[in-house]
């Protein structure tokens, strides 16, 4: 059942904070209270998702499947075509997810958005607690739109966790309760675009959350990232899984070539340790020869678990 509530939007500033890459916090995962979860995991750094397997042997989904759906939300701060959309580089081996009421992937939930001018898009957004999902800055405030009454706040954002086309296991949420950073609000910047959605509902305690950390270079470049989302070339409201070795990291981005498309702007980007799973970035943009994510460093660290709290 949906429900609203209202709630305010905040931006908090983080610029100008000192960055500690390595000091390695985490918030802990959660697998939920009634979600099952999807069985023992390989020791790879990735899921055991059936059909998906090495970049080697890539896999093809036919094109008929593609449904007409809503438009990407990167659209609406950066235009189509969107020059920063998430990109399939190659051939591409994503993997359908259909055990979408099994923990990990209940974690990650499907977004209707509203913008201010009542044009509806689509992203994807991950629990971090109870009430609480991360997602891209740009999900939850519109930006350099040049359509009049677009920018800022979005008036609502439906969350629907772990859809899989029409079936809503866990039912659906309205949140008119963002939060982001004044570095993506008042700047546009793409170092700092990452936002949150704060539910009404505990939902998250059914459906699980992914953990967060703080991680060095070397750990992260070590690492391989996992991305599940819902890609808008797929057909609608289906969620898409593709995994690959982290490629190159800075100070505030971490960049992969891990196949996304339009849709899954504020997806984790996580890493397995010890069976647990710990977002490490919050994808948002594309690139010719990899795609990228918001690094969470201290600072985002910081900003998710308060609100998280």
């Amino acid at each position: 059942m949906t429900q609203t509530a209202p709630g305010p939007h905040i931006s908090v500033s983080n610029q100008g904070d000192e960055l500690t890459t390595g000091d390695e916090r985490v918030e802990a995962a959660f697998a939920g209270e009634s979600a099952p979860t999807a069985g023992p995991l390989e020791d790879n750094g990735q899921e055991p998702v059936e059909g998906y397997v090495a970049p080697t042997a890539r896999l093809q989904e036919a094109l008929a499947l593609k449904l007409t759906q809503l438009r990407d939300i990167g659209e609406a701060s950066f235009g189509p075509p969107a020059p920063v959309r998430e990109i399939v580089h190659g051939a591409d081996d994503r993997v359908r997810i259909t055990t979408t009421n099994v923990y990990p992937w209940s974690a990650h939930a499907s977004l209707l958005i509203t913008a201010a001018d009542d044009s509806m898009w689509t992203g994807t957004g991950w629990f971090i607690g109870p009430h609480t999902l991360a997602t891209a800055g740009h999900v939850v405030f519109v930006t350099n739109s040049g359509v009049p009454e677009r920018d800022g706040w979005v008036k609502r954002i439906e969350v629907i966790p772990g859809r899989d086309g029409s079936s809503e296991p866990f039912g659906s949420v309205l949140s008119t309760s963002f939060r982001s950073v004044v570095g993506w609000t008042e700047s546009g910047d793409p170092n700092y675009d990452y936002g949150a959605i704060i539910l009404p509902t505990d939902l998250g305690n059914r459906t699980g959350w992914l953990g967060f950390g703080v991680y060095s270079d070397a750990d992260l470049l070590a690492s391989v990232g996992n991305i599940s989302g819902y890609p808008g070339d797929q057909p609608s409201g289906t969620q898409w899984y593709n995994a690959r070795r982290v490629a190159s990291v800075n100070a505030r981005k971490v960049y992969y070539d891990i196949d996304t498309a339009g849709g899954q702007s504020g997806s984790a980007v996580y890493r397995i340790v010890s069976g647990q799973r710990y977002g490490i970035a919050i994808h948002a943009y594309g690139g010719a020869v990899t795609n990228s994510g918001t690094r969470i460093s201290s600072p985002v660290f910081n900003n998710l678990r308060d609100w998280k709290a």
